[in-house]
């Protein structure tokens, strides 16, 4: 582009930036000779019906403002099918490239270029016009020290449709500086760009932005639940009226901000901490011609007029001194009302009430005050008291059948608190993991920024089993035995066994005819060997009378009979037996069973 004449008539300098829908250069008007701006929209943006929408907006709105604290708009074409506009040429900085080299300001900076701003705000929105990404960059600072608001990219009519969302579902503006109700993508009017103000005053006043996080969405999260940290606590040299003008501008409530941008104006330069707000203006002097000399007043008249003069010098005196005279501003945060204005009135001075929405307080208790308590002011003051009107009452969705972290974001997203940790029980007719109920429940009106309490099923109740026993089995056995059940086989441990071969389970964590939950995890243990011996135990019997006599083993190889014969009576039988690891040996008469022995 460098070297190209535009509309046959701006010569291209040099490129001074380049942002996201348009690139920004310095340019020569050769008709006028002078230097101007010209943005240009990015050629792969063209086609970009969005983008397009968006650069041909900014010129409608900037063409119809005409303000010293706006940059002026001097005319719009088309180069080979990619549009611009020509704009004055600003020689300076902007605001951010400021911060960053001289930040914390002092009060009166801070106040009069907030004051700046709030003029070209308050022109923008008697024309209709929000600017919807109000942050540093965006705020040009001349060599003149005047300021000038710029980039009405995003700007949007009042009378046009909310466009705080793009038709990709991407919110507009930058994280750091939108408003609470652009964080939610909802309707925006010019108290928005109030808030973005405040934002850029309190990182004028601490060097820092008042939120941050990991991502975006965690800013704006922050943006809507947080509050700021303290100005001074950050900046102990602020005044607590210019910290008090601040968080005003920034309140979550756009109900409890400043009602307009020139409201705000004249809380920054009313002040106590403000200077004049803007270079100086210059100023019409009226010239009067010189009156033609009347005649000496007589004696008496002059006599008459000096003692009017000392009578009305006397008043005049005394009113200044009763003015003069300063009082204490007592401390009525956190008492009701009426307690606050028979404080306030008893030391002479006055006061002013706002109402505000506030959760914390109770209704009819003061929220703040402006001077703080304890500030020394001249009677006759105003002292301005924020009231509660009480929680401010929005509508509660009903999150039932929604995923847990599904809900929590629709929860958060409208300004509410998830209590941690959440209840679970088991339900047959939700899915594990999503929610079964809400405390308060859904589709109402309920105090913004509650705490609501979720449970969350586990799915369906487990079924009760009776553990087997897996002794003697192999571990595939064991696993498959435990399946069929419903239940899990869990860590498998080694040890010696002189009762179990290598390889079978010896032991297992849950005893068997245990009723368990299905679900559950058993542990076993495997044997490692020697695994059981042979043990002989010498058996001498006699028999009762005549009949049949039997011996039967069961041991670790099952049961087994090794003797079967017909003795008769007083007849001695004399048998070894053998028993694999550990058993009983059991002896019958006549299929009776009349001795056993454990081995």
């Amino acid at each position: 582009m460098l070297g190209k004449v535009l509309g046959n008539r701006y010569e291209i300098i040099s490129r001074l930036a380049s942002g996201g829908m348009a690139n920004v250069y310095l340019a020569r008007c050769r008709v006028l000779n002078r230097l101007v701006t010209i943005k240009v929209l990015k050629e792969e943006l063209a086609e970009d019906k969005e983008f397009l929408q968006r650069f041909q907006r900014e010129a409608q709105a900037v063409a119809s403002l005409s303000h010293p604290n706006i940059v002026n708009i001097y005319d719009v074409g088309e180069e080979n099918g990619l549009p611009y506009i020509v704009m004055e040429y600003v020689e300076g900085e902007n605001l951010k490239e400021v911060i960053r080299r001289k930040a914390p300001f002092s009060p009166q900076e801070i106040a009069n270029i907030g004051a700046q701003v709030c003029a070209a705000l308050a022109h923008a929105h008697e024309k209709g016009i929000v600017h919807r990404d109000i942050k540093p960059h965006n705020i040009l600072v001349t060599t003149g020290g005047r300021i000038k608001v710029t980039d009405f990219g995003l700007a949007r009519m009042l009378s046009a449709p909310s466009a705080n969302v793009t038709q990709s579902g991407t919110v507009v503006g930058s994280v750091y500086y939108f408003s609470p109700e652009q964080a939610q993508g909802r309707e925006v009017d010019p108290r928005s760009d109030i808030y973005s103000l405040g934002v850029v005053l309190y990182e004028m006043a601490t060097g820092e932005v008042p939120f941050k996080g990991d991502n975006p969405i965690s800013v704006a999260l922050k943006h809507l639940q947080e509050e700021p940290p303290p100005i001074r606590q950050k900046n102990p040299a602020i005044p607590p009226e210019l910290e008090q003008v601040i968080f005003k501008a920034m309140a979550k409530d756009p109900e409890n901000r400043f009602s307009s941008a020139d409201e705000m104006r004249k809380a920054l330069t009313w002040g106590d901490f403000a200077e004049l707000a803007g270079p100086e203006e210059e100023q019409t002097r009226v010239l009067y011609r010189p009156r033609k000399r009347k005649p000496r007043l007589r004696g008496w008249v002059v006599v008459a007029l000096v003692a009017i003069l000392f009578v009305a010098a006397g008043f005049l005196l005394g009113s200044i001194l009763q003015h003069s005279e300063e009082v204490t501003v007592p401390s009525v945060t956190g008492l009701p009302l009426d307690e606050a204005k028979e404080k306030i009135i008893g030391l002479g001075l006055r006061y002013q009430v706002h109402e505000i929405y506030d959760r914390k307080t109770p209704e009819g208790v003061i929220v703040r005050q402006s001077p703080l308590g304890g500030t020394r002011v001249k009677k006759k003051r105003v002292v301005e008291l924020w009231v509660s009107k009480g929680p401010r009452l929005v509508w509660l969705p009903d999150v039932r059948g929604y995923p847990l972290q599904e809900a929590k974001a629709i929860l958060e997203s409208s300004g509410f608190k998830v209590k941690d940790p959440v209840s679970e029980f088991y339900d047959e007719k939700v899915p594990a993991g999503s929610v079964i109920s809400q405390v308060p429940e859904g589709e109402q009106k309920v105090a913004e920024g509650s705490q609501i309490s979720l449970i969350v099923s586990k799915g369906s109740p487990p079924r009760q089993v009776v553990m087997p026993s897996l002794l003697g089995l192999t571990v595939e056995q064991a696993s498959k035995t435990l399946e069929d059940l419903g239940l899990v086989l869990g860590e498998i441990k080694e040890e010696e066994s002189q009762e179990y071969p290598s390889g079978v389970v010896c032991g297992q964590e849950i005893e068997p005819g245990t009723v368990v939950s299905s679900g559950e995890v058993v542990d076993i243990v495997r044997s490692k060997g020697p695994g059981p011996g042979v043990k002989v135990l010498p058996l001498t019997l006699k028999a009762r009378d005549d009949g049949e006599v039997k011996i039967v083993v069961r041991d670790q190889r099952g049961e087994r009979v090794i003797y079967q014969r017909f003795h008769h009576s007083g007849e001695e039988i004399t048998q070894d037996v053998e028993v694999f690891g550990t058993g009983e040996v059991q002896v019958y008469f006549q299929d009776e069973l009349v001795e056993k022995y454990q081995v």
